[in-house]
């Protein structure tokens, strides 16, 4: 469940991605300069990974003893924090809807220019040793299917921003 938390954020992202590559073939270009940074894409991205709506959500979920629904929460929580410490040109409103302020970290996980190919390794090195560590501790197929995915889709996010940059 944890892991799964920890997609939630970025599940808009994958959906936009995959309608507008795959299903309307558009130009990778006009997909992140233009469609990513449209109003309603981003209030959708602004929702997911807003830190007060995970952190309430976490909490009600923890009052009413839903621990695993505490957990996703938790984890999609981490998520979104993480988000916001390296994001630069795309910040989200990590404190939707309480405010549209975007920090525009230092810092992005994908752009060269923000010490992007260094975050990325970094971020990959750490979550394929978090994941190995928790693999073996997991007793559920699903669990470790679960885990697998996250981390394949954390390598596929890294390399595909990686080779959309160099591609521009």
């Amino acid at each position: 469940m944890l892991f799964s938390g920890a997609l939630a954020p970025d599940l808009p992202l994958y959906l936009f991605f995959g309608w507008y590559t795959l299903v309307r073939q558009l130009p990778q270009e006009l997909i992140w300069q233009v469609l990513y940074f449209r109003t309603d894409w981003q209030t959708v991205f602004d929702l997911f990974h807003s830190l007060p709506l995970w952190a309430a959500a976490g909490f009600l979920f923890w009052r009413r003893g839903a621990l695993r629904s505490a957990l996703f929460c938790l984890a999609a929580l981490l998520a979104s924090f993480e988000d916001f410490l390296v994001h630069h040109e795309d910040a989200h409103a990590h404190f939707f809807p309480l405010s549209s302020y975007r920090f525009h970290s230092p810092v992005s996980y994908w752009n060269p220019a923000h010490y992007g190919q260094y975050f990325s390794v970094l971020e990959i090195v750490l979550s394929v040793g978090a994941g190995i560590w928790a693999y073996r501790r997991l007793e559920s197929r699903w669990g470790r299917m679960v885990l697998v995915l996250a981390l394949l889709l954390l390598v596929f996010n890294h390399s595909m921003w990686s080779f959309i940059f160099a591609n521009f």
